[in-house]
């Protein structure tokens, strides 16, 4: 069954993604362009589909802390020198 406060939950997070969007990796941008073209009509919401976009908006929070630029660095690279706190 179709819910609406679901579907306006996912569009919310796609809204705020959509304005990070400099601060996605290749990877959940392209992720979340899929998700843009998937939800553009009101469906029925895939629980994993609204974890993945809640999980994009914490890797943004969590590379805060590191010095990273997402378009030159690796994807996978775990072990990243922190900021200096004059940057922060």
């Amino acid at each position: 069954m179709f819910n609406l406060t679901d579907y306006a939950d996912v569009k919310r997070l796609l809204g705020e993604l959509e304005t990070l969007g400099g601060q996605l990796m290749p990877n959940e941008l392209e992720m979340l362009q899929s998700l843009r073209d998937k939800y553009a009509e009101p469906i029925t919401i895939d629980p994993f589909d609204a974890a993945a976009l809640n999980v994009m908006l914490r890797n943004i929070e969590v590379r805060k802390d590191y010095v990273f630029d997402v378009k030159k660095d690796a994807g996978r690279v775990i072990d990243l020198p922190r900021k200096a706190e004059d940057d922060a």
